[in-house]
């Protein structure tokens, strides 16, 4: 266990360059009296006595030379490894990623894509409400948003991929007794409704269901996602309409093609001035038709 921090040996440096308690305590900010008490501190510490006091001078034993000159040498050793790593950290940032439904195919694959190209990056995964996203990015304080296309000042934003949509239900609804789905029987059901706080999924169901002219029925219960939401339908009665790669559900559940077909886009949006070329470049390898 080591008797003095950095800050003692930040002391001792000071008080052997100054030899006066005054301009030492100056030097390292901090008040004569404190500063007198912390070097005996020290020296109680080490067990050795470094530096020789009387009325009118102050002078470092041979003791108090070594330990202030091998501080001077460690202090100068932490200063670099402190500017190295901030230089590393410059040059590799953390990247935060926006993904309102991280469990879902595309994001996941986005993700590992950007895990496997930049692996001097450290890729932090957040979810986030939709209305704080475009501020975020535009801020800086996010890297990169997966998800609906985001619009503003200094953001770019590119289709990564198309993914049909489908309706996932209990194997005994009604519904599952067709090979697809009309959108006008969707409409006869309850629909699950998604956390609007957290996605507008529910505004693009209600675009894809307009053409019915009737509104859907939405569930009684509220869920923070799509993954969540595939629960709601073991009632035999409630729907839930989501992506393509949702489609792999437990025994119980099945789903259906919806007609006319439709499908939903998936974008990346990032600043544009984060350095962020090669994890824009990760990503339009992993999905080369974007």
């Amino acid at each position: 266990m080591l008797d003095v921090s950095v800050r003692d040996l930040e002391y001792i440096a000071a008080l052997e360059a100054e030899r006066n308690f005054t301009r030492a305590a100056e030097r390292v900010h901090i008040a004569q009296p404190a500063f007198s008490q912390a070097i005996l501190r020290i020296e109680r510490r080490v067990g050795v006595k470094l530096f020789d006091r009387t009325s009118r001078t102050v002078a470092p034993t041979p003791a108090g030379t070594l330990l202030a000159t091998r501080a001077r040498h460690i202090l100068v050793d932490i200063a670099d490894a402190i500017d190295a790593t901030r230089r590393i950290s410059a040059a590799n940032p953390a990247v935060y990623v926006h993904v309102s439904e991280p469990s879902l195919t595309v994001p996941r694959r986005a993700l590992s894509a950007l895990r496997r190209s930049c692996p001097d990056h450290a890729i932090n995964q957040t979810t986030l409400p939709h209305n704080q996203v475009r501020d975020r990015l535009v801020s800086g304080s996010l890297t990169l948003a997966i998800g609906e296309a985001i619009h503003g000042p200094g953001l770019q934003t590119r289709l990564l991929t198309n993914e049909p949509v489908i309706v996932v239900m209990s194997e005994d609804h009604p519904l599952a007794a067709f090979d697809a789905v009309d959108r006008a029987e969707l409409v006869q059901y309850p629909i699950v409704s998604i956390d609007s706080a957290l996605s507008r999924w529910n505004s693009f169901v209600e675009s894809i269901l307009v053409m019915t002219g009737v509104a859907p029925k939405w569930s009684r219960t509220t869920t923070f996602g799509a993954a969540t939401g595939a629960d709601l339908v073991d009632d035999s009665d409630t729907v839930l309409i989501c992506v393509e790669s949702m489609g792999h559900q437990p025994p119980g559940r099945t789903w259906r093609p919806i007609l006319p077909a439709c499908v939903t886009e998936w974008y990346v949006t990032w600043r544009t001035d984060l350095g962020t070329r090669q994890i824009i470049d990760a990503l339009a390898a992993e999905f080369p038709n974007s």
